[in-house]
């Protein structure tokens, strides 16, 4: 089966919600007929997420994985051939392959683990099912409690598959928040706020001092991430989120520089070597890129260019050391890191991914000094995985 190349958001970045809403509509015409069913299923799935609907998208995803839970993306010119190993789930729940590794060259099939229970019962049995021409497989799915099982079976199926394997998933169930925060501790140059889970019944005699950073559980990309100043606040915003079960406490690191911004930095680790991915710079503490008006000030850009242009003009010797430390302790293949940077060069950790979306995709010209970096870590990521293949080989 060959799904829509997963790009649409990018393709539609610009549309309105009136065009993607009438997309939808078109699609769920399609699922209709059995010859567009399986297409319009995956397409879907893009489309309900970015329509805030994220249930009908997994239902649709499902779906579309009860036809066949293999998909193929074939390459131009086939360099290598990696098997993705993902969950059914959002946006958030694998990193993106697709992007990362380019169609040029690598042919790309995806296993979507929806029957976890089953590959772990009988890995060797599913092992059979797919393609003998597999070169490596690349466990996507990222970290997330919710991908314990998921994982396992990731794990099972890799060793019945006798391959060399990107992300072991035991290293990525391994990197939770609170986790990578204690194996981190005592990394030189580095501050490390403590991440401490709490049942939502213990958040407020949780032993962390105000101001704190509270965020639920499983949020990703800032959602509900907020800065707490006192227990009246903590209340409110307990309140204020009566679905959420447990929530990630830290306290709250003001990494401000000496001109009064705030500045974030996306690093991605490719076989423990850092690569600068993005930066963007803010006059509030919670930095995004979409909320720190990049594409409206070129002076941001142009810090920006110096930063991916060489991230050791930027981070000086001991923070770049700090980098590969913190690469080395994780131990994963391939991983992404936020983080802000003192004016003393200390490295304040806010997050690892495993999930972090690459690509060299940007619609708006005002960004093309980002296309070349970006270029750099898919290079890297396809190099890695042919001295994989390369060392299984001899």
């Amino acid at each position: 089966m060959h799904p829509p190349d997963a790009s649409i958001t990018i393709a539609m970045a610009h549309a309105g919600r009136a065009e993607w809403a009438q997309a939808r509509s078109l699609l769920e015409q399609g699922l209709s007929q059995p010859e567009t069913r399986y297409q319009a299923g995956f397409l879907l799935w893009e489309v309900c997420q970015v329509l805030a609907d994220p249930i009908a998208a997994v239902g649709h995803l499902r779906s579309a994985l009860e036809i066949s839970p293999i998909t193929s993306r074939p390459a131009e010119h086939p360099a290598r051939r990696v098997l993705a190993l993902a969950v059914p789930g959002d946006f958030q729940a694998n990193l993106p392959l697709a992007m990362l590794l380019t169609e040029a060259s690598t042919h790309l099939y995806t296993y979507w683990l929806h029957d976890v229970e089953a590959a772990i019962a009988d890995p060797a049995r599913l092992a059979r099912t797919l393609p003998d021409d597999i070169d490596c497989v690349f466990v996507a799915i990222a970290e997330d409690a919710r991908h314990i099982r998921a994982l396992t079976a990731a794990a099972a199926l890799a060793d019945a598959l006798a391959l060399p394997v990107i992300n072991v998933p035991a290293r990525i169930a391994a990197a939770s928040r609170d986790h990578v925060a204690r194996m981190l501790q005592s990394v030189p140059d580095t501050i490390v706020p403590t991440q401490t889970l709490c049942a939502r019944a213990e958040v407020l005699a949780a032993p962390v001092g105000y101001p704190l950073i509270i965020r639920p559980r499983h949020s990703h990309a800032g959602a509900a991430l907020t800065r707490i100043a006192d227990v009246a606040e903590l209340f409110a915003y307990l309140q204020a989120n009566p679905e959420e079960s447990s929530f990630y406490l830290a306290p709250f690191i003001d990494y401000r520089n000496e001109d009064g911004r705030w500045r974030k930095y996306r690093v991605i680790f490719v076989d423990g070597h850092p690569w600068p991915f993005h930066m963007a710079v803010h006059d509030d503490w919670a930095v995004w890129y979409y909320n720190a008006g990049m594409d409206r000030d070129p002076t941001k850009q142009a810090e920006e260019a110096r930063f991916l242009h060489n991230i050791e003009d930027v981070f000086p010797p001991a923070a770049m050391q700090a980098l590969h430390t913190i690469a080395e302790r994780i131990g994963l293949d391939y991983c992404g890191l936020d983080c802000g940077l003192l004016d003393d060069g200390t490295v304040v950790v806010f997050e690892l991914e495993t999930g972090m979306i690459v690509h060299d995709r940007n619609e708006d010209s005002v960004y093309e000094y980002k296309i070349a970096p970006a270029r750099r870590i898919l290079r890297a990521a396809e190099a890695m995985i042919d001295r994989r293949i390369a060392a299984f080989k001899r």
